[in-house]
């Protein structure tokens, strides 16, 4: 799948999102780079007809180009690529250039699958690529105190800024005024079930003693 290193006009793209795996996001920042130092990086390209080419990986470098106004592109051209070569480039590229997270590669797998285009290539590749990727982080532990603790400042400076707003009170929108108030209707609410509670934690197991909450177990 080694193809030939060239610069291409940009009109000569195809606006086809066959190939890309995920949204482009924000490319402000690659564009920035792009305009520092050059592309660094080609995309790859797929022929479509005379003149015409698809892009097979690179979609945010093309995007990052065309937000800085430029008119042509470092690619690299595949005029004999299969769709199934094309798609296994696509994926080599994504869980290269770009980490995919594992939910992400998990999620890609199940659409391939869905799509049947799953082939044995593209099994490789996202394996190889879950292989790599660092496993999901256990669950913290909370210690109960601290949290509370937080919990208890964070509502005291929360009381002196509704204080403070109360003397504009007038001044408000009256759409925003609204919104505090239903936020006040709910620590309303919720304050007799923090009363009725207190009976509950005096109950608590021994094993909640030390003040960590633990995971459920399932």
């Amino acid at each position: 799948m080694v193809g030939s290193l060239d610069t291409l006009p940009l009109s000569q793209i195809d606006d086809d999102a066959t190939y890309r795996l995920r949204g482009e996001g924000d490319v402000t920042g690659l564009a920035q780079s792009i305009a520092r130092e050059g592309q660094l990086v080609p995309i790859e390209v797929r022929l479509r007809g005379p003149g015409r080419w698809q892009v097979v990986a690179g979609f945010r470098r093309v995007a990052a180009l065309r937000l800085l106004k430029r008119e042509h592109v470092l690619a690299r051209l595949h005029d004999q690529l299969s769709e199934e070569e094309a798609l296994a480039l696509s994926v080599a590229d994504g869980v290269t250039e770009r980490p995919l997270s594992r939910e992400e590669l998990e999620a890609l797998r199940q659409k391939l699958i869905a799509e049947s285009r799953y082939s044995a290539a593209i099994q490789e590749a996202i394996e190889r690529a879950l292989g790599e990727a660092p496993p999901a982080p256990e669950p913290e532990e909370i210690d109960l105190d601290v949290f509370s603790r937080d919990v208890s400042e964070r509502l005291s400076a929360l009381a002196v800024d509704v204080g403070s707003l109360f003397e504009n009170w007038g001044d408000v929108e009256a759409d925003v005024r609204e919104e505090v108030r239903a936020q006040l209707r709910y620590f309303r609410d919720l304050l007799p079930f923090l009363e009725e509670g207190e009976g509950e934690a005096d109950d608590a197991p021994p094993d909640d003693a030390d003040g960590v909450v633990s995971e459920p177990e399932p």
